[in-house]
């Protein structure tokens, strides 16, 4: 049986949902350490016997070394995110304020190709690009996918510092390889039919990176590319002080170009 359980955060801008989700007696990620009081209370009325992070991101760690400490379950993330996880956050001003800063806990390595309850038996996908530790989870007989961070809406423009386009194009490839109907997503919750919307983000993100590349060719340069695709900033690129803006998206196409 999947629960899902709705979290919202009051942030500098629009109010942004977090998505926590429980597969029999398996939690997938635990939210941001700012809602904290939130998720201590759905925990403590549920029996959770372990957590699988898809990511080490703090609005999906924020609530593991309470788990670690009063919970004592195994947590699990892939293996890239071991490291991660084992230091204290220091984020920027706008996320501290969003998410607030996740303690440091000790997730232990997803190196497995499975991970299987009760009921659901998932095949661990790596799927980077959004962060190197990201992972979906796909249940093929069940048709459904526990995507984290990799749909999050389908036409982005505009990523962070750390993001990769063409990486994430790839990840979405190889997640839409798998056989699933519905996904459950981290900030929209359950998607009845998600896999369309995965494929749509998919296309949109390839006919992007194409634009990018054509005007590129034609020798025009980074900031006039970002003139003729995106004219118009948008309010939450102010915010996050331009940690999230489309000169992210432009240099990580133009960067993987380069090295092809």
């Amino acid at each position: 049986m999947i629960q899902s359980f709705e979290l919202n955060v009051n942030t500098l801008g629009p109010n942004m949902k977090v998505f926590l989700f429980q597969a029999d007696d398996m939690l997938i990620d635990s939210g941001p350490k700012r809602m904290a009081k939130q998720v201590q209370e759905i925990l403590s009325e549920r029996t959770i016997n372990e957590v699988v992070y898809t990511h080490h991101h703090e609005d999906h760690t924020g609530n593991a070394l309470w788990i670690e400490k009063y919970l004592k379950v195994s947590q699990w993330i892939h293996p890239s995110g071991v490291k991660l996880c084992k230091e204290k956050t220091r984020l920027p001003f706008y996320r501290a304020m969003t998410w607030n800063n996740r303690e440091a806990f000790h997730p232990l390595p997803l190196e497995q190709p499975y991970i299987e309850t009760k009921n659901y038996f998932f095949k661990i996908v790596h799927t980077p690009g959004h962060a190197i530790d990201h992972i979906v989870l796909i249940d093929e007989e069940h048709k459904i996918c526990f995507s984290g961070d990799l749909y999050l809406y389908h036409s982005p423009t505009a990523h962070f510092s750390f993001e990769s386009v063409p990486e994430i194009i790839r990840s979405l490839d190889k997640t839409l390889s798998y056989s699933f109907r519905d996904v459950y997503c981290s900030h929209t919750g359950f998607i009845p039919e998600g896999r369309k919307l995965l494929e749509w983000k998919r296309d949109n993100l390839f006919e992007l990176q194409e634009k990018v590349r054509e005007s590129f060719q034609k020798g025009k340069t980074e900031r006039q590319i970002k003139k003729e695709l995106f004219p118009k900033n948008k309010m939450f690129q102010y915010i996050s002080m331009f940690e999230n803006s489309p000169m992210h998206t432009i240099r990580s196409i133009l960067k993987e170009a380069e090295n092809v």
